[in-house]
């Protein structure tokens, strides 16, 4: 089988190959294609609860319980840095 990707596409994976990520194209190929597969799968099981959020948060939106997008983005800002601390590796 062969494949064509934009240059792009292909500068980045050749990025990742130099840099010791991976060791050849078809390892980055295999891993990418089982992080979408997994992707794929696991929406499809959320898919239900999902939908069932998003009838929440709707409904909380209609009776007034929302919040500002700044008040939003400053409490995902702080979720993130919490998680990125909580991923650091240790000294």
């Amino acid at each position: 089988m062969t494949i064509q990707i934009r240059p792009e596409l292909e500068q980045l994976i050749q990025k990742d190959i130099e840099h010791g990520g991976y060791h050849s194209v078809e390892q980055f190929v295999e891993r990418a294609i089982r992080l979408l597969h997994d992707e794929e799968h696991l929406l499809q099981e959320s898919k239900g609860a999902i939908h069932e959020l998003i009838g929440e948060g709707l409904a909380q939106l209609d009776r007034g319980e929302g919040v500002s997008g700044e008040e939003s983005r400053a409490r995902l800002q702080e979720k993130k840095s919490a998680w990125i601390d909580s991923h650091k590796p240790s000294s």
